[in-house]
């Protein structure tokens, strides 16, 4: 597999307008659990931005056509923005904002950052698309300042439909992207990312969740979130 080619493929159906998630989900979602939980109110990115406390210098790793980075321009909430993407058609639509975008494959190498740079660090629907998302942490880890923050999220396997989905004997589904569950590579659970980033030097402050009724996923949030959106500090 090309990763350029398929998240290439997937910028360009976004920016054209022809991907409709919600029309690509499956019908359990659509008919039943939707009208109910929906899934475009309390947006990931609203989340990831009530949890930025603010500084010096904000990463969003995987910054994509640097849509966040501009959400986050707009409160002002840091003075630095720059953002991390590999597909060339993101770089270009984030510098088009006015953002220094760099283009890094983080497959294969490491941030072009020096050591405690950043105060922030947002990696929204990332990380499950790596090889290596040990590697991955860790250069976030050497990158952020001590105590500096750090925002994840990745779409939780353990919910309640993926968990179904399984005692029916059909595979979990994290993506309504191109290609296998849209080139997820990895899968998470709270217990796994609580786990993992305890282990790479992250300390879990905060956990959250996007979609409609918000309050009640939190309250059983491995079970009942489809995302798990989380605010750490670097130890």
């Amino acid at each position: 597999m090309n990763p350029k080619a398929l998240y290439t493929e997937i910028f360009e159906s976004e920016a054209s307008g022809e991907r409709t998630p919600k029309a690509a989900r499956d019908p359990l979602h659509r008919l039943i659990l939707d009208p109910i939980f929906d899934p475009f109110a309390n947006p990931r990115p609203e989340v990831a931005l009530s949890l930025l406390e603010g500084g010096e210098r904000l990463l969003d790793l995987g910054c994509w056509h640097g849509a966040f980075l501009a959400r986050v321009e707009s409160v002002e909430r840091y003075r630095q923005l720059v953002g991390v993407d590999f597909v060339a058609e993101g770089i270009d639509a984030a510098r088009a904002r006015g953002f220094d975008a760099h283009a890094v494959d983080l497959n294969t190498e490491p941030l072009p950052f020096p050591d405690a740079h950043f105060d922030g660090v947002v990696h929204l629907a990332v990380l499950e698309h790596v090889f290596d998302p040990y590697a991955v942490i860790r250069e976030v880890h050497r990158v952020l300042k001590p105590g500096g923050e750090f925002v994840i999220a990745v779409p939780n396997v353990a919910s309640l439909t993926n968990r179904l989905r399984i005692l029916f004997g059909r595979i979990p589904v994290t993506s309504s992207d191109a290609g296998w569950d849209g080139g997820h590579l990895h899968y998470f659970s709270k217990h796994a990312l609580d786990h993992f980033l305890a282990d790479e030097g992250f300390e879990v402050l905060e956990r959250r969740t996007s979609g409609g009724r918000a309050a009640l996923r939190e309250w059983w949030i491995s079970l009942l979130a489809g995302e798990l959106i989380y605010r750490c500090r670097r130890t």
